[in-house]
């Protein structure tokens, strides 16, 4: 016999049909060709499982370089971002003199340096009353004395999520605030445009959109809470967008640290002279408090890149430590820490809404990225002391999860081989979610994933109960479906989390209701057959048909050999060969469905049965039903008593009385004895 290895499977050549012919003519007997299949079979899932731990490995790597993909365009973003605020810093130097920021300086400007600015004012005032008579409903842009025009322009809003078209917008860059304007189609008069929205550069966040499929040249305005996504005609309009929007953003950062400047020279009282002979040591001025490091006062931008480009562990690491160093003694005094602490504050409640929407199962949530892709914002929410709410809206996602997955098994075939795969899905489903649940939340919710475990098993049982117990459906399918969620039920008892009870009290009822209509439906189909009758040996018509029949009632526990008469005839009438094969089955496949507060009911069914039998047959006389009365009562009833104790360790109490009163000896019960091992106690 040739010994089953990788090598000869592996070479180029390889033939099956030639293989399998080497084989038989190699392998002695079929125990020797069973052993090699056995062999071969072992080989293939030794290999199945080796190709399985490959594919996980390669997956790993692909999420690994995947991710290093998307730091790398980060990074590539910050460069760029560099890049354009050091082009605009030189294209603001190249334009700049030592006299001001225009190198052409009139005669006049000289001479009068009130009207330039006069000139300006007068220009600027003229820009702004311009579009507010094109704007229909527009506010009143001469509210902020200091609001200049930076850009303006035509671009078409795309739908964040669809990546479609929805309208062409006209839009304003004013120095303090973004205006939308949309187009009116119907005009009259000088109004071109109608008012939509206006939202302050503080507020705003701007992030480039890579081109994908029909959206080219478009980037994404974020305005929490709205986020929009603008798509311009040309690269070079999208650049020029960009490169506006950047210098709105240091023009606002410029002038709030003037006026932090301002405020702070205003409140910090005047020094007086050292030489003030009234001036004591401890009047002394305190020296100038130190500016804040450079990654500190800039932590709330940082924020705002790091959310937007959904580094959301990131961003909670930056805000725990900008927090610890601003409670630190160096700055626990500084001036700034109030404005900073309630700036990340606004952003700690931006962080968190954005987890729970990631998190809310409603919001386009898909179970393709699995329960892993919930890990790193619940672990965030946990740090923030949101436990009880990331546990509900994990418990939710694993609900949707293990709903799409069950509505995923398809009803082919046979319903044995459906409930088996359900039942396959459902607790593998439920597995995951709990190796999961350990891993993301402390042992005292525990408790919360039972009580979710047990309402999904409950609503698994009621569907699958509708379709199993059905009059249609035999009790040996019952049992077969029945007994393969049991067994799916104690795998997942490895796990650490034992359903059996919620189980079988889920299906106590039916399992009664099943008994009580199969018992129902022998006793009406026996009384037509035992009259129906003819009291002769039943002809098998072929040896074939013996045998199989022979196996048949073997299967059940009876040997009846010796009643096969003219090698083709059973010498039973065909009532009492159905009655053995029914009242057997009953019990059979009974004491291996019902559990022990069931009993009872598989006890009545087995009595009622067996006592109806046989009180149809004191009314006939005839010799040959008589004979199969009597097969009946010696043969067929004490191999039930017998298997009954067999499977349960005790009698079947009607059962007992039943045989007792038709004269049917039954052993006696053996008397406990306690053995010693020795005299000492004798």
């Amino acid at each position: 016999m040739s010994d089953v290895n990788m090598e000869k499977f592996a070479v180029p050549d390889f033939v099956p049909e030639r293989y399998v012919k080497e084989l038989t003519k190699t392998c002695v007997g079929g125990e020797d060709l069973q052993q090699q299949k056995e062999k071969i079979q072992a080989l293939a899932e030794e290999t199945a499982s080796a190709l399985k731990k490959n594919v996980y490995e390669n997956y790993m790597q692909f999420i690994e370089t995947a991710t290093e993909i998307s730091h790398l365009e980060a990074e590539m973003y910050k460069l760029s971002h560099l890049l354009s605020e050091q082009r605009t810093v030189l294209t603001t130097l190249s334009h700049a003199s030592i006299l001001g920021y225009d190198n052409t300086i009139s005669r006049e400007s000289l001479d009068n340096p009130d009207l330039e600015s006069d000139n300006a004012e007068e220009e600027r005032k003229n820009k702004l009353n311009v579009i507010t008579e094109k704007v229909e409903g527009c506010m009143n842009l001469l509210d902020a004395p200091e609001r200049n025009l930076l850009h303006e322009g035509d671009l078409l809003e795309i739908d964040a999520e669809e990546n479609t078209a929805l309208q062409r917008m006209h839009v304003y860059l004013f120095s303090d605030c973004l205006m939308l304007t949309s187009w009116i189609s119907n005009r009259r008069g000088p109004m071109r445009y109608k008012f939509q929205a206006s939202y302050p550069i503080s507020t705003l966040a701007v992030v480039n959109v890579r081109d994908l499929g029909t959206v080219k040249q478009a980037f994404k305005v974020l305005a929490f809470p709205d986020t929009r996504v603008f798509q311009c005609n040309s690269i070079a309009i999208k650049k020029d967008w960009l490169d506006k929007f950047d210098i709105a953003k240091k023009l606002h950062v410029e002038k709030e640290t003037l006026k932090q400047k301002k405020k702070e020279s205003l409140d910090k009282p005047k020094p007086e002279s050292i030489e003030s002979p009234s001036l004591s040591v401890e009047e002394l001025p305190s020296p100038q408090i130190s500016p804040l490091p450079e990654w500190l006062a800039d932590v709330t931008e940082e924020l705002d890149v790091l959310i937007v480009e959904r580094h959301f562990q990131k961003t909670y690491e930056l805000m725990v430590k900008a927090q610890k160093s601003l409670n630190s003694d160096e700055n626990k005094t500084h001036p700034q820490k109030p404005d900073i602490l309630k700036k990340i504050e606004q952003k700690q409640k931006v962080l968190i809404e954005i987890l729970l929407r990631e998190l809310d199962v409603t919001h386009n949530w898909s179970p393709r990225g699995g329960l892993q892709s919930t890990r790193h914002s619940v672990l965030i929410l946990n740090k923030f002391n949101m436990t009880s709410q990331a546990c509900d809206m994990y418990l939710a996602i694993c609900s949707h999860t293990v709903k799409v997955h069950v509505k995923g098994v398809q009803l082919e075939g046979s319903i044995d081989s459906y409930v088996k795969q359900v039942g396959e899905v459902f607790f593998c489903s439920l597995t995951d979610a709990l190796t999961e649940f350990i891993s993301l939340f402390p042992k005292n919710k525990i408790s919360a994933f039972i009580v979710w475990a047990s309402l999904q098993l409950r609503v698994l049982m009621s569907q699958i109960i509708k379709q199993v117990f059905t009059p249609q459906c035999a009790l040996v399918s019952v049992l077969d479906c029945v007994q393969s969620l049991r067994d799916q039920c104690m795998l997942f008892c490895e796990f650490g989390l034992d359903l059996r009870f919620q189980m079988n009290s889920c299906l106590r009822t039916p399992i009664v209701k099943a008994l009580r209509e199969y018992k129902e439906r022998i006793l009406d189909s026996m009384k037509g057959k035992v009259s129906e009758d003819k009291w002769t040996p039943v002809n098998m018509n072929t040896k074939a048909g013996v045998n199989k029949f022979l196996i048949q009632m073997e299967n059940l526990g009876l040997i009846l050999a010796k009643y096969i008469i003219n090698e083709t005839w059973v010498d039973l009438s065909s009532s009492t060969i159905w009655f053995a094969q029914s009242v057997i089955t009953v019990q059979k496949v009974g004491l291996k469905l019902v559990t022990k507060d069931m009993m009872d009911v598989l006890d009545e069914c087995i009595h009622a049965i067996f006592n109806s039998r046989l009180n149809l047959s004191l009314g006939n006389d005839s010799s040959y039903a008589q004979t199969n009365y009597k097969f009946i009562l010696e043969t067929v009833m004490p191999l039930m008593l017998r298997c009954y104790k067999e499977e349960v360790s005790y009698d079947n109490e009607k059962l007992v009385a039943l045989a007792k009163k038709y004269g049917v000896s039954v052993a006696p019960k053996k008397a406990n004895i306690t053995k010693y091992t020795s005299n000492e106690y004798l």
